[in-house]
């Protein structure tokens, strides 16, 4: 008999239950994710997630699917953030995806959210056939780079001119001007400042203490959020200094540049010089609601 569903929204106290069925989903996702309940917590609040805007399918009282949803701006536009899809793996093949956001969408639109944003695995072909299905396009190719320490190399002299000291007010105005591409939605500004876990802000200035690089880390983790050098300025070794200090600052084994984008070329050569290698491969995809 074919199986009967129903679909509600969450409260934060329901928050728990849908960690355990998180877990569940992604224990055979193409990277496998299990978070303790302290990371889920980070990541929630990290990536602003709403429980009144997550959906949960329901087989009789049983959770058995999921969206989690972040709200926030992204390109200056109120955006609802896919934080992650699952179903419990004996649920698969009856297209909740497409029915929660069939049921979600009406709920962002009333709210005034202009677009639905998320990001999937390149090789996970069945969750991109739904997402087209609902609506959503490809905007952008990310990759995601790890290096563990001994496999780094930072060898060379460093900048005599420039020193890097740790800041605790990040000057987001400045910063955004050495970009060359847009971050993704957990590397924003606003998904840093929310972010629990300790972080780490570096500036690089040169003797006339102009700011000429920084770099945004979470150092129990290894994880860099953030990593830019002034335009003109590349090419003399800011870069590396600056990785070197994240390097000796880091608590875990190794380094991680998640969801880079693919345009920035000159970026990924860099991370490739010092031996960062690709493991991942994500689409981003967006949906107007307007």
């Amino acid at each position: 008999m074919e199986s009967t569903y129903t679909f509600s929204y969450l409260t934060a106290q329901e928050m728990p239950e849908l960690h355990q069925v998180f877990l569940k989903a992604f224990a055979d996702y193409y990277v496998p994710i299990q978070l303790t309940e302290e990371q889920f917590k980070t990541k929630l609040k990290r990536e602003s997630i709403d429980p009144a805007f997550c959906v949960a399918a329901f087989e009789a009282t049983k959770m058995v699917g999921f969206i989690l949803t972040g709200l926030g701006e992204f390109n200056g536009k109120p955006t609802a953030y896919n934080a992650g899809t699952g179903v419990l793996p004996e649920h698969r093949g009856h297209q909740l995806t497409r029915k929660m956001y069939a049921y979600l969408l009406p709920k962002l639109r009333q709210s005034g959210v202009e677009q639905c944003l998320l990001e999937v695995i390149q090789e996970n072909e069945p969750a991109i056939k739904s997402y087209k299905a609902i609506g959503l396009t490809f905007t952008r190719a990310l990759d995601c780079f790890r290096a563990t320490k001994d496999e780094l190399l930072l060898h060379g002299d460093e900048p005599d001119d420039i020193a890097i000291l740790p800041v605790s007010k990040p000057d987001w105005n400045t910063y955004q001007h050495f970009w060359d591409v847009q971050p993704t939605w957990q590397n924003t500004p606003a998904a840093i400042k929310n972010t629990p876990d300790e972080k780490v802000i570096l500036e690089a200035r040169d003797t006339s203490h102009e700011l000429v690089g920084y770099v945004v880390f979470l150092p129990k983790n290894g994880a860099v959020l953030q990593l830019a050098v002034m335009p003109d300025r590349r090419g003399r070794g800011i870069g590396k200094a600056l990785l070197k200090e994240v390097m000796q600052q880091t608590i875990a084994p190794a380094l991680m540049f998640i969801n880079i984008d693919t345009a920035a070329v000159d970026f990924k050569a860099f991370l490739k010089r010092r031996h960062f290698n690709r493991f991942l491969g994500q689409y981003e995809m967006l949906m107007p609601l307007v």
